[in-house]
């Protein structure tokens, strides 16, 4: 790479350009340190689309309109002789006789059901080939869950993956090239993984009709149950006993997203998300529970925030610190328990102007780090970081926001914990619906310019359950592990 900045040349399709393409290359232009060479114009190999596609990412433009300030090369397999590029984009998916310093570069798309047990969604990988076309380096992946008669899809695949190739790029003009090494490893096989577009599933209006009724006649009720051991012990043994469930939960509510506060004895007491159906109003409430199950009390919180949930609970020299989600406020707040009289106070905002889905910090290798999604459409696919000196702040977002794109086990699901000086992040797994089961992922780097993490374990509520349809917040304290479960109810 020379001083100018890292040279980058994309390969478009002569024929017209989908509309993501644009965006990968406006993406690679805007990015410091990057110079965007050349557009190649070349006859694509990838199948086109035999009618308008629905999603506006996948609709054609002229290439000409695509950066147009930007020289044009015309396509020869021996594009590299006479050039020179630092990394080569191809998205038009053409042989090319290249092998410039950081390689060629090519997004993959696939069926997302081998690769989540049979949940329908996408699977994307940005490639970096190599002399095997069966095999080739990953420089960045995801899973993008499809819409089914449980829960909301993607909208465009293809919009959500546009930034990747800038992503990577930045850590390459950022000095931080050996973190794609490290990263990425050996070449793996591409199989079922190599369309050149992500597919186009227009969603029809009998399915919407169909999808309102239903949500119409059912309901979901979420309840809280607690296992008589760690979660340490938990992911030892790689399976999750079926919890005692709460007993005598009052029919016009449900209670999720569990956090202990205290195990006295015989009762454990926890501060959850408090649901009331008629009015539908949220709020906070701090339940005790005995050991077996039975509900003894349950204690409005009125000096939290209205329409909080998840109420993410550190513990900092004796003092009780809640940092629920109040994504509707537009910050993440905390505040501070008093021990005497139980109520509490606002100690400040965390991040502003940010819409923060399920705060969980943690300290770790000196420095506090707080995971979190973005209220949105990808709110249960796309993680985001942040990194601080103190828990208090002052918080600056993670360089490659979102770090990770993937609907099985990104967003947060509790608190984090460590054993055997391994840092482990429970997350969500909402391949199938919202909330579906858990995925324990073990944290492999976690630092201002890097974050890698991968799955270690699956826990999925068991069928025989009275609560089969999910489980989406675990946490533990002392010899008590506390979790959520879910049923799906009609209404009539």
């Amino acid at each position: 790479m020379q001083g100018s900045g890292l040279r980058v040349a994309v390969v478009l399709d002569a024929n017209g350009v989908p509309e993501w393409h644009r965006s990968v290359a406006e993406s690679v232009r805007a990015l410091e340190g990057v110079v965007l060479t050349a557009v190649i114009a070349a006859e694509s190999q990838a199948a086109r689309p035999r009618v308008e596609p629905s999603h506006a990412a996948l609709r054609r433009m002229a290439i000409d309109d695509v950066v147009p300030d930007v020289p044009r090369i015309r396509y020869a397999t021996s594009i590299a002789r006479g050039t020179s590029f630092d990394v080569l984009i191809d998205l038009a998916g053409v042989d090319l006789d290249c092998h410039p310093p950081y390689g060629v570069w090519r997004y993959g798309f696939g069926d997302g059901r081998p690769f989540a047990n049979g949940a329908s969604g996408t699977v994307v990988r940005l490639y970096r080939l190599t002399a095997d076309p069966e095999r080739a380096v990953v420089l960045g992946d995801g899973w993008y869950r499809a819409r089914t008669p449980d829960a909301w899809g993607t909208r465009s695949v293809a919009a959500r993956v546009a930034p990747w190739c800038a992503r990577a790029l930045q850590q390459i003009a950022g000095g931080d090239e050996e973190a794609l090494e490290v990263a990425t490893g050996s070449p793996q096989s591409t199989a079922g993984c190599l369309d050149m577009e992500p597919p186009d599933a227009p969603l029809s209006r009998v399915v919407a009709v169909a999808d309102t009724l239903r949500t119409w006649l059912r309901r979901e009720r979420w309840t809280i149950g607690l296992v008589a051991a760690p979660i340490e012990d938990i992911l030892a043994s790689g399976a999750l006993p079926e919890p005692i469930w709460l007993r005598d939960q009052p029919p016009d509510r449900f209670y999720a997203d569990p956090f202990p506060v205290a195990c006295c004895g015989d009762a454990v007491r926890v501060l959850v998300e408090d649901y009331r159906y008629h009015p539908k109003r949220k709020g906070l409430s701090e339940l005790e529970i005995g050991r077996d199950g039975r509900l003894r009390r349950a204690v409005d919180q009125e000096t939290l925030p209205p329409r909080a949930s998840y109420p993410f609970l550190l513990r900092r020299d004796g003092e009780l610190i809640c940092i629920p989600e109040t994504s509707s406020a537009d910050a993440a707040m905390a505040f501070a328990r008093d021990g005497a009289t139980g109520k509490w106070s606002a100690l400040g905002d965390l991040v502003r102007g940010f819409r923060v889905i399920d705060p969980t910090l943690v300290e770790w290798n000196g420095r506090w780090w707080l995971f979190c999604t973005k209220q949105g459409d990808e709110d249960q696919t796309e993680l985001y970081l942040f990194c601080a000196p103190s828990w208090d702040g002052p918080w600056n977002p993670h360089p490659l926001n979102p770090v990770k794109s993937d609907t099985r086990s990104s967003r947060p699901a509790g608190q984090c914990f460590e054993t055997g000086g391994v840092l482990y992040r429970p997350a969500q797994n909402c391949a199938r619906r919202y909330g579906a089961g858990i995925t324990i992922n073990r944290i492999v780097e976690l630092t201002p310019r890097r974050f890698r993490e991968e799955p270690v374990l699956s826990l999925l509520p068991s069928p025989s359950s009275p609560w089969p349809d999910g489980l989406h917040t675990i946490n533990s304290l002392d010899d008590v592990t506390v979790v959520d479960g879910l049923r799906v109810e009609r209404r009539w």
